[in-house]
């Protein structure tokens, strides 16, 4: 487990039932950092990550986007494969309009 602060840009989720199967999941919207090292990019995208349940990214819909959150991250793998998954997000404070602006 690792706990990073982040800039979380949105979440959203869905909560019901597509052609019979329930479905529970919520994604949670995180800026990265593009791959400068091939020096063909520079600059932040935004990244998706698995929330799990759709409560978790309930919770944070109250909020003002982009904001700073403490984010715990899982590293798994399948013994091929390794990936993060978002375990928990704890909002720490909102980005000011300004840095948002020069950000984008």
């Amino acid at each position: 487990m690792a706990i990073e602060k982040v800039k979380v840009t949105g979440v959203k989720f869905f909560k019901g039932d597509i052609d019979g199967k329930g479905i529970d999941s919520g994604k949670v919207f995180i800026e990265e950092s593009l791959d400068f090292t091939t020096g063909r990019a520079k600059g932040y995208a935004t990244q998706e990550y698995s929330l799990g349940k759709a409560e978790l990214a309930q919770a944070l819909m109250h909020n003002e986007f982009p904001m700073l959150c403490e984010v715990e991250f899982l590293r798994v793998t399948n013994g091929d494969v390794s990936k993060n998954i978002v375990n928990s997000v704890r909002p720490v404070e909102r980005v000011a309009a300004e840095h948002a602006k020069k950000a984008a």
